[in-house]
């Protein structure tokens, strides 16, 4: 059934994680605003692949429209009745902090107005941590899944907020089976210097790890991008890290630098893309409007992984 995720042999490591999720109980999983073809058919793969259980919230008659133009039944499916996005998407936090839902899925509405509703303090699902995003990718070719955190959410995040964005990334690593998580701190250079903040957070943050502020995995920084996925290249520069040339996840320093990595991956280099958003209390997928089903069907099984590990 891993077909739909990689259509060939080249996307081995989402093909495990599917394999690994499809035994476990489905996810009751909010859908907000499944109003267009391709925000449906991604639950839907989602469900036929007993990943999750999806709630559809938003207009009937385009969600109805939706499933005849894919030729699909949804007759087993709740469909919650919400015309508006701002509702729906107030309804989809509603029916997570009532029980009724383990999981939250965008669908065809605005990113701002989705994260909107998970943001807002009393009827959100913020646990008082930072949020953040991480897209999990699986490049044809690499040895390893390769997560790149934060590429969606926080925009110039300072050092405590890395702390947290990496804190989220080790928890969601873990959940996929690395035991061990290595974070790069990316900069442009290796080496700390007191004009480029970047490197000083970098540097910050692998005190951090090792003193315990961090806990789960392993930071190193700062890192450029060769030395941080190549060990020839980290060799080459004479660093010696348990880190580089071996990293999991990519920590970057603004979300102009992961939204131009995650897509240069994707359409240069054929990555089939996960993404998640962390720190609230559930999974929530967060999928792009241009995603195809394969990137919908790998989130659902990395929220189905996570949303697991929460549960311990």
């Amino acid at each position: 059934m891993s077909a739909d995720i990689t259509g060939s042999d080249k996307h081995v490591h989402m093909a495990r994680l599917l394999a690994e999720a499809e035994p476990l109980d489905p996810i009751p999983t909010a859908v907000v605003a499944p109003e267009e073809a391709d925000a449906l058919s991604g639950p839907l793969l989602g469900a036929e692949h007993t990943l999750i259980d999806p709630i559809l919230i938003g207009d009937p008659d385009k969600i109805a429209t939706a499933a005849k133009e894919i030729g699909k039944d949804i007759s087993r499916y709740r469909i919650v009745e919400e015309r508006n996005h701002h509702a729906a998407a107030a309804k989809g936090c509603e029916l997570v902090n009532a029980g009724e839902a383990r999981a939250l899925m965008k669908g065809h509405l605005h990113t701002d107005v989705f994260l909107g509703a998970i943001f807002k303090r009393e009827t959100g699902l913020r646990m008082g941590q930072a949020l953040s995003h991480v897209f999990v990718q699986d490049i044809p070719g690499f040895d390893r899944l390769v997560m790149i955190t934060d590429a969606a959410i926080n925009i110039a995040p300072d050092l405590q907020t890395k702390a947290a964005i990496a804190q989220n990334a080790i928890h969601l690593a873990k959940s996929l089976g690395v035991a061990v998580p290595k974070v790069a701190a990316l900069a442009a250079v290796e080496k700390v210097n007191p004009n480029m903040e970047t490197t000083l957070h970098a540097a910050a943050l692998s005190k951090m790890a090792d003193r315990g502020q961090i806990k789960g995995g392993l930071i190193d920084g700062p890192l450029a991008m060769d030395n941080a996925v190549s060990p020839a290249a980290a060799k080459l520069k004479g660093i010696e890290s348990d880190v580089a040339g071996y990293a999991d996840i990519l920590l970057v320093p603004t979300i102009e630098t992961g939204n131009i990595l995650f897509k240069s991956n994707t359409y240069l280099a054929g990555a089939v893309t996960a993404g998640i958003v962390l720190g609230a209390k559930c999974p929530v997928i967060l999928t792009s409007r241009s995603d195809d089903e394969k990137a919908r069907l790998a989130s659902c099984a990395v929220a189905a992984l996570y949303g697991e590990s929460l549960k311990s």
